[in-house]
């Protein structure tokens, strides 16, 4: 199931404008038609927010692996489990027949990455990660323009263009099947 999810990460330090990159992301491909959904890391340490008091919530704390809600055409869920991999989250987007997963954070995983610099010394992020297809950043990456796109930070037009085109490339091969 995962094999038929296109996936793309977006990675960098705390601050570095991952989520307003991820929600320009979603527009871009959801104004293209593309069905896409997003999963972000709480890389803060602890669970996430939860809205306490409503019933979903009352019946996490009874002991529900599973709680949900639905209204309007909404459903929301809550899932416990001890220990998530990426894959296990994935492969229940891939029960929703989304085209694109927008993956914010996981940055040790092995899917395509756009990496978001904030200044010299986040280029580090560089050597520790894999599969890195663009980067965003402030200053030039001259040498590794071979191999991986780059975007300054006024330079969103050219990335919206760049990644729609990444996008439509990768859904085709995954219509193929490869």
């Amino acid at each position: 199931m995962l094999e038929d999810l296109s996936v793309i990460q977006v990675v960098g330090f705390k601050n570095s404008g991952k989520t307003s990159l991820v929600c320009n992301m979603i527009q871009w491909a959801a104004e293209s038609g593309i069905s896409v959904s997003s999963c972000k890391h709480h890389g803060h340490g602890g669970k996430p927010d939860v809205v306490e008091g409503t019933d979903s919530t009352l019946h996490q704390r009874a002991g529900a692996a599973i709680s949900g809600v639905e209204g309007g055409g909404m459903l929301q869920l809550a899932i416990s489990k001890s220990d998530w991999q990426l894959d296990d989250i994935l492969s229940i987007y891939s029960y929703m027949k989304t085209d694109l997963v927008i993956v914010e954070g996981y940055k040790r995983e092995g899917y395509p990455k756009i990496v978001l610099l904030r200044n010299q010394s986040d280029q580090r992020i560089l050597q520790e990660i894999e599969n890195v297809v663009a980067v965003i950043a402030p200053f030039p990456i001259e040498e590794q323009k071979v191999t991986i796109a780059y975007f300054s930070n006024d330079g969103m037009k050219e990335f919206e263009k760049w990644y729609l085109s990444w996008l439509q490339a990768s859904l085709k091969k995954k219509e193929r099947g490869f």
